[in-house]
């Protein structure tokens, strides 16, 4: 197996403070400009509105998992990346790419959609979101388009149910899927 590989401890730790950083600046973001800290997070006390909730966000990943793997199959430079991140993610223990899925889903939940997108808007905050997506070697390509194709539904599920939760369980269950289904093909070969 030919290609970087970053040892998990340093994965885990190096991806923890990042993501720390970013939860930190869109809570700060979201509760001193947008004003909307902690009422984004607030769920409804009726089980009706908890099942909508529920629905929206599981909707939402089955969209993003099934427009993921179309992509995989159509693009190299999707492919060249899923190659890239099976060498980072498959040699690490089982629970590394949950960490991963869970840090990734709050931290750029939270400053994305909770904290970017009230005042810039869904698109704009989307172009952003696929943007902060850049491939190997900073380039933008299948990938990122996919993300800001991902933050209009992730954006447009916020907007809709004026919760976070929603989009943060959709953006968890597309990235610990994806890792985890790395992880699987690695052990694999």
């Amino acid at each position: 197996m030919s290609g970087p590989r970053i040892a998990e401890p340093s994965l885990a730790r190096v991806s923890t403070a990042v993501y720390a950083i970013m939860m930190a600046i869109g809570l700060t973001l979201m509760r001193f400009w947008q004003g909307n800290f902690p009422d984004a997070f607030r769920l409804p006390a009726d089980p009706s509105e908890k099942t909508r909730l529920a629905a929206a966000g599981l909707l939402a990943a089955a969209f993003l998992l099934t427009s993921g793997a179309a992509l995989e199959g159509w693009s190299p430079s999707f492919k060249r990346l899923k190659e890239m991140f099976t060498r980072l993610i498959g040699p690490t223990a089982w629970w590394v790419p949950l960490w991963l899925a869970l840090l990734s889903s709050l931290g750029e939940e939270i400053l994305f959609r909770g904290a970017l997108q009230p005042s810039l808007g869904l698109m704009p905050t989307s172009i952003v979101f696929g943007l902060a997506h850049v491939g190997p070697e900073g380039r933008i390509g299948a990938w990122s388009f996919w993300a800001a194709g991902a933050g209009i539904v992730l954006g447009f599920t916020f907007q809709e149910t004026g919760c976070l939760w929603p989009a943060i369980a959709a953006h968890f269950l597309v990235n610990g899927v994806s890792l985890l289904s790395l992880r699987r093909q690695y052990s694999r070969r």
